[in-house]
């Protein structure tokens, strides 16, 4: 009897509590907009509050009655409840209007006795045309816009204390964008009629697995290029996602996620270990090259379905073959008459390029940012503006880093794409 006590009393308690904190909040609102609106205004019954209902007053019935009048009795006796229901439903909202009118205005003159001043800098004015607001409801007060405010401050400073420090070191060492036009060469043979069109993150853990792979390279090298380039793909892939729109590159996106979880947790391209004993990079390269194009090759000799014929289509295992076979190959080309080259240099000039494509892709941070605070869901749109402050966050040295660089004049839909930004250079 004492625990069922116990338990009764817990839910009186909760059960009053919440119902106050709703009054109190309420109360908050209205006291702002005390003096700014009639006496009639202040209990008019908006029409949202009964639309459902009278929504349903006028339906028919969903029963299927032979008898007219029967069915017009029934349809009669149904008006007739849910008007009741409606005025009962009017009184009720009135009554809690005149509830939190006197509450406010008691609550007002208490404010009146502890003068406290609620001006600030103004920007409270500037965003509450931005509030979504229902038919009469009153405009939020400026400490509640002050603390959203404060809670976006917030949400940057934690989103930068998570800035990822070998993901600098990495774009530092970038100085133009030209890596993003020099990953695949032209002059490279396709092994099929169609090339799968690249995302941004497929090339950049195809030149990773390849510097990985490459001999005479320290493991600690390894491992600060493998940390850099995978704090940076979290934020491809947010672009990638957010920027495609039609999904058509999914399967891309896929297949470069699959390559990544290799080299990053194993060191492997394909099930094939990079920690290899080749003595040179060209022979490593070639092995690479060699694997790539087997594969592509083993699959497009077998092609019959229609659908298949698509590169988009094709298998992740096949689309990542085909770009490692690409760059491979152009690097080979690139380095073919390069005796002295070492495998450190071609190391740094791989860890180049992966920077290049990085801060190319990076440079639509802002307009990322932009997108998801214009999420169109509403019920979305809180969480959505919350990301968008934590990434803010976390990307403003990166965007103020980026800032310094001169930009291809691209559109942001062009600048989305690695295609068109490298179309774009072709043609400087």
């Amino acid at each position: 009897m004492n625990w069922i006590l116990y338990v009764q009393s817990v839910g009186v308690a909760l059960g009053t509590i919440a119902p106050l904190m709703r009054w109190y909040v309420a109360v908050w609102f209205k006291i702002s907009e005390i003096g700014q609106r009639s006496f009639v205004e202040e209990f008019k019954v908006e029409k949202y509050w009964t639309s459902r209902v009278v929504e349903w007053r006028e339906r028919s019935l969903p029963l299927q009655i032979r008898s007219h009048k029967f069915r017009k009795l029934l349809h009669d006796a149904k008006r007739f409840l849910l008007s009741i229901c409606s005025r009962v439903l009017v009184f009720f909202v009135l009554i809690s209007k005149m509830v939190i009118f006197i509450s406010a205005i008691f609550g007002k003159a208490m404010l009146l006795c502890f003068h406290r001043d609620e001006s600030r800098d103004g920007i409270e004015l500037e965003l509450r045309p931005y509030v979504l607001l229902l038919e009469g409801e009153a405009q939020l007060p400026k400490r509640i816009m002050r603390n959203i405010c404060n809670e976006m401050d917030k949400l940057i400073e934690r989103g930068e204390m998570k800035q990822c420090k070998n993901l600098m070191w990495l774009l530092n060492k970038s100085v133009s964008f030209n890596g993003v036009e020099e990953f695949d060469g032209n002059e490279v043979p396709s092994l099929y009629s169609q090339e799968p069109a690249n995302c941004w993150s497929l090339p950049l853990v195809t030149l990773t697995s390849i510097a990985v792979a490459l001999p005479n390279i320290t493991a600690r090298e390894a491992n600060q290029l493998v940390c850099g380039v995978g704090e940076g793909l979290s934020l491809v892939k947010l672009v990638d996602g957010t920027l495609d729109r039609s999904g058509e590159m999914e399967r891309v996106r896929n297949a470069a996620d699959a390559v990544w979880v290799g080299v990053e947790l194993y060191r492997k391209w394909q099930n094939k270990d990079l920690q290899n004993t080749n003595k040179t990079y060209k022979e490593t390269l070639q092995k690479l090259s060699n694997l790539g194009e087997k594969t592509v090759k083993d699959f497009t000799t077998r092609i019959e379905d229609v659908m298949m014929q698509n590169p988009l289509n094709w298998p992740s295992k096949v689309i990542a073959a085909n770009s490692m076979y690409r760059i491979t190959q152009t690097i080979l080309l690139a380095n073919k008459e390069c005796i002295h080259r070492t495998d450190k240099d071609l190391f740094e000039r791989l860890c180049v390029m992966i920077s290049d494509i990085l801060s190319a892709c990076l440079t639509n941070l802002a307009h990322v940012i932009i997108i998801k605070c214009h999420n169109n869901a509403i019920k979305d749109r809180q969480e959505s503006v919350r990301r968008a402050a934590l990434l803010l966050g976390e990307s403003r040295e990166i965007l103020e880093l980026l800032q310094q660089r001169r930009l291809p004049s691209l559109d942001h839909e062009k600048a989305a794409n690695i295609e068109e930004w490298r179309a774009s250079m072709v043609h400087v």
